[in-house]
């Protein structure tokens, strides 16, 4: 299978983004370890969508996702989260576990979400600790404050 890869800007810095023929296969946070890549010219419609994300006119992608070596109750949990968590809304790591079939499996979601390989796209951002609050965030150093951010710009801002 053949990947492109490229370098996005975004408002939190510059992302690496990995699409293979399957689809949107990594996107790497400023801050996190970055891939190896080779540089390669930026699939428009993929970037597209992440521009317009990042500019606030879009609420959710349209884009084939390659989570070809996740597999297990990790990819449903994934899965899970973008059919069923949408713009605005958030949600518990255990409301998340019970809604993908396993609720005392709140830990279990928790890893998945640190090791979401498709930040933005798949809205890990969205996934709060118990009682609404705000829990952790890839990203490097400023990781809370990166998705304190993100989910104001979703409208939520309750969070503790």
């Amino acid at each position: 299978m053949s990947e492109r890869a490229w370098r996005q800007p975004s408002p939190y810095g510059e992302l690496t983004v990995v699409l293979t023929d399957a689809g949107v296969h990594e996107i790497s946070l400023p801050g996190d370890e970055q891939p190896e890549i080779t540089v390669t010219e930026a699939d428009r419609a993929v970037a597209r969508q992440l521009d317009d994300w990042f500019a606030g006119r879009r609420h959710e992608f349209d884009l084939p996702l390659d989570l070809s070596e996740i597999d297990g109750f990790r990819r449903a949990v994934l899965e899970t989260l973008v059919q069923e968590v949408p713009w605005g809304e958030v949600v518990s790591y255990g409301e998340l576990a019970a809604i993908a079939g396993r609720p005392r499996a709140a830990r279990a979601v928790g890893s998945a979400m640190r090791n979401n390989p498709i930040p933005f796209v798949i809205p890990c951002h969205r996934v709060v600790a118990a009682g609404h609050r705000i829990g952790g965030y890839g990203g490097g150093r400023n990781a809370v404050a990166l998705k304190r951010e993100l989910l104001a710009r979703e409208g939520v801002s309750t969070l503790r």
